[in-house]
């Protein structure tokens, strides 16, 4: 029991640390140029890795506690994915996260038209259905972060991750994709 609590202490501890390094990278952003966050995100980036796991706990418990209370199964939530992510260009993003707003100003200066679901202002801050879909997206991609991108019904991570479409860009394939899926 003791060893549970502490446990317990513990992932709290690890939650609120992730807040605040979620919140540190909002307040970084809004110290945008031109719509462009922070070039430090890529380095927030790697750091925030680091309580992926715990993430995903999180996530998937918050996923069923907004399935039950939202009255949707993952199933209706996963054929609803499929289908706006079959064609063109997707993503999914929140609305403060800074990874969520460069991803999408990356799309604009390439000249994509892609559909944006934004799920909620940020993580903590999700509604039932929002959070069932966040656990959606887990199971499909292994990622409990956003953005998640897909392309011509490909998905190709987020910003910096899986491999991500700023590396995407720097390699020279983003276009190419974004064009045979007919986003640009």
């Amino acid at each position: 029991r003791e060893s549970s609590s502490r446990s317990c202490e513990k992932a709290h501890s690890a939650l609120v640390s992730m807040r605040a390094i979620s919140s540190l990278a909002i307040v970084l952003s809004l110290g945008c140029v031109n719509g462009m966050a922070f070039p430090a995100l890529g380095a927030i980036s790697r750091v925030m890795a680091l309580g992926a796991p715990l993430l995903k706990v999180q996530n998937k418990l918050q996923g069923q506690i907004g399935n039950q209370i939202a009255g949707v199964t993952q199933e209706e939530i996963q054929a609803e994915i499929t289908a706006e992510t079959l064609k063109g260009c997707t993503i999914y993003t929140y609305g403060l996260s800074p990874f969520s707003t460069d991803a999408c100003e990356l799309l604009d200066q390439l000249g994509c038209t892609y559909k944006k679901v934004e799920l909620g202002p940020e993580w903590f801050l999700l509604s039932p259905r929002a959070s069932a879909q966040r656990a959606v997206l887990l199971e499909l991609t292994g990622q409990s972060s956003l953005p998640h991108v897909w392309i011509g019904g490909e998905y190709v991570g987020g910003l910096y991750s899986g491999p991500g479409i700023a590396t995407l860009d720097e390699s020279g394939e983003l276009q190419a994709k974004l064009k045979a899926a007919g986003a640009l």
